[in-house]
């Protein structure tokens, strides 16, 4: 019985639900029904997010001023072309990263930048000729390679298959243009042709509207038929047209549509010919533009963009390679020969300094060399580590007086410290800046200038073998350390550095040469053990050439070394101020 009892006890629960079940199981449906669903995943909805992403890295200057904002735009863009090459809108996506390659390498000044540029636009007008976009791609090859890699005669070759494929595309105007400044008369223009629109009477326009987005003005053309076009630039006020062969306007549109809101177009204007219909745009200053139709009603759509070419090319470039004629470097075991024999001496064990709790942004300034290494000596047996200790002292004081910041030598003495040890120590005072400061050398008496070096994996052998003789070590070791990099690179403030070097050498020079002969060598990257392992932006500045005589003789000069000091403080200054990190006076 207690069995019994104990059985039935455990069942009644089944019970109780075989009896509610069919009660619930329509709400239980309906809430799955009703229920929010993720959005699958498309092809489509993958170009969407990529081109988002793109257009918004165009509104931001300073994100594109470091190479990883655009690798993170322009891999899902090359990732959705291999995976879809079929797709609608793979053409769009290959002329997106030849843009974006384009724009890249006017800020980097790399040239597998801009062959990637080529490639992509290459690879539109070969796979997807119908793309209204295939004259596009053809026209900015033929610029890149007249204008970036001086060779017309590939330039004219492409030119010549726009006009040949795209007679009456709307960059066939432009094409022409460039092909007689190439030396060459420019086939003649082709008459519109007639369609059977055009042949009865011409079409109407119905419609002519515009919208403003975050980074193009759309301005939309709605006729009643299909109806031939051509377009181009007018000189003096900046003006672009829309010839619309045999349309007439429909009564009632206005002759003229203000604008609003938009960042350069100001009206909109039409004029009745006897050809049919000119549309003229006034501009503030003429954009770049796409063009395309659309059907069902037919429409003519042109895409003025926000995003202005001269703004980007008019950013300062990160790299600037040295002038062919710079005098080579020395490999590392030859400017070591040039050092004194080195004494024994203990490595010297940095002392923290006591810290407070970071209320401002904090820099450590290294000192180049030291103790027993006295780095290169110049005439007259100047080292190298005396200079570069004597401007350490100097920038910390107008670092603090500048920018108002905390500033922490790595040496306030004639010590020796490992490269390991300069970089650990502002690691571990959690630096927000390292700026090591040297003094350049060279067996070729006549080498001379300055330049600043971040930390890179670099196949420079200038930079190679300054990057050897900063290290104390051999070029074979230097390849060494490349592979060891190579790993590291994920993790390094490479962009941020890059950044950082610019704007001090621009700086540097510019103060230099308000007295001084300054010879600019740019931005070079390179293997430095003392920028390796900074968690921070860091950046190495060879301030002139120890081996030169002039320039030793400045380096000795207290005022040179304070004009010095001034054009680096400057250079960090502008780098924070860029950054949101430095408030304007």
């Amino acid at each position: 019985m207690n069995s019994a009892n104990c059985l039935m006890t455990e069942r009644r629960p089944c019970g109780i639900v075989t009896v509610l079940l069919p009660a619930l199981l329509p709400l239980v449906l309906l809430l799955v029904l009703l229920w929010p669903q993720p959005a699958c995943a498309s092809p489509q909805s993958d170009y969407t997010a990529a081109r988002e992403a793109y257009h918004a890295l165009l509104r931001s200057n300073s994100r594109q001023q470091y190479r990883h904002h655009w690798e993170r735009v322009l891999d899902p863009l090359a990732t959705f072309v291999r995976r879809y090459p079929q797709h609608a809108r793979a053409a769009d996506a290959c002329y997106l990263l030849g843009q974006g390659y384009e724009k890249l390498s006017a800020i980097s000044h790399q040239r597998d930048d801009l062959q990637q540029a080529l490639s992509h636009y290459q690879r539109l007008f070969e796979r997807y000729p119908a793309s209204l976009l295939a004259d596009d791609a053809l026209l900015h090859s033929a610029r890149i390679q007249q204008q970036r890699l001086a060779d017309n005669v590939q330039s004219r070759q492409l030119l010549q298959r726009l006009l040949r494929q795209y007679p009456r595309a709307d960059m066939a105007a432009p094409a022409r243009t460039l092909l007689a400044q190439l030396g060459e008369a420019p086939p003649a223009s082709p008459a519109p042709v007639a369609t059977p629109a055009a042949q009865a009477g011409g079409s109407q326009i119905e419609d002519i509207r515009y919208s403003v987005g975050a980074d193009h003005t759309r301005l939309v053309i709605e006729l009643s038929g299909e109806t031939p076009y051509q377009l181009g630039n007018l000189s003096g006020p900046p003006r672009f047209y829309l010839d619309l062969a045999g349309a007439r306007s429909r009564a009632g549109l206005p002759e003229t549509f203000s604008v609003r809101g938009a960042p350069a177009l100001r009206a909109i204007r039409q004029g009745k010919g006897t050809h049919g219909v000119r549309l003229v745009c006034d501009f503030d200053r003429l954009p770049g533009y796409q063009v395309f139709t659309l059907t069902q009603p037919f429409r003519i759509v042109v895409d003025f963009s926000h995003d202005q070419h001269a703004s980007l090319t008019a950013n300062p470039p990160q790299l600037r390679e040295a002038p062919a004629s710079a005098p080579r470097q020395p490999a590392g075991d030859a400017v070591t020969a040039l050092l004194p024999a080195r004494s024994a001496e203990p490595v010297q064990r940095l002392q923290l300094p006591p810290l407070k709790k970071k209320q401002r942004l904090r820099i450590v300034v290294d000192a180049g060399h030291g103790g027993k290494d006295p780095g290169a000596v110049g005439a007259g047996g100047l080292y190298e580590k005396d200079i570069t200790l004597a401007m350490a002292k100097k920038l910390a004081e107008q670092l603090r007086q500048q920018v108002s910041c905390e500033v922490l030598l790595t040496r306030e003495r004639d010590v020796y410290l490992t490269l390991q040890q300069r970089t650990a120590f502002a690691n571990e005072v959690d630096a927000d800046l390292f700026v090591s400061i040297h003094a350049n050398a060279s067996l070729n008496k006549a080498a001379h200038g300055t330049e600043t070096f971040f930390l890179n994996f670099s196949k420079n052998d200038k930079a190679i073998e300054v990057a050897a003789r900063e290290n104390g070590m051999s070029l074979k070791e230097v390849s060494d350390l490349e592979l060891i990099l190579f790993d590291l690179m994920a993790n390094a403030k490479i962009n941020e550095s890059s950044r950082l070097a610019t704007e001090i050498q621009q700086a540097l020079v510019k103060r230099l040469r308000q007295k001084y002969p300054v010879r600019d060598l740019g931005v070079k990257q390179g293997p430095f053990h003392v920028l390796l392992g900074a968690t921070m932006p860091s950046v190495l500045v060879e301030v002139a050439f120890i081996s030169h005589a002039k320039e030793a003789s400045y380096l000795k000069n207290s005022h040179y070394q304070a004009q010095a000091v001034l054009g680096i403080s400057q250079g960090v200054a502008n780098y924070l101020r860029s950054q949101n990190l430095l408030a304007e006076r």
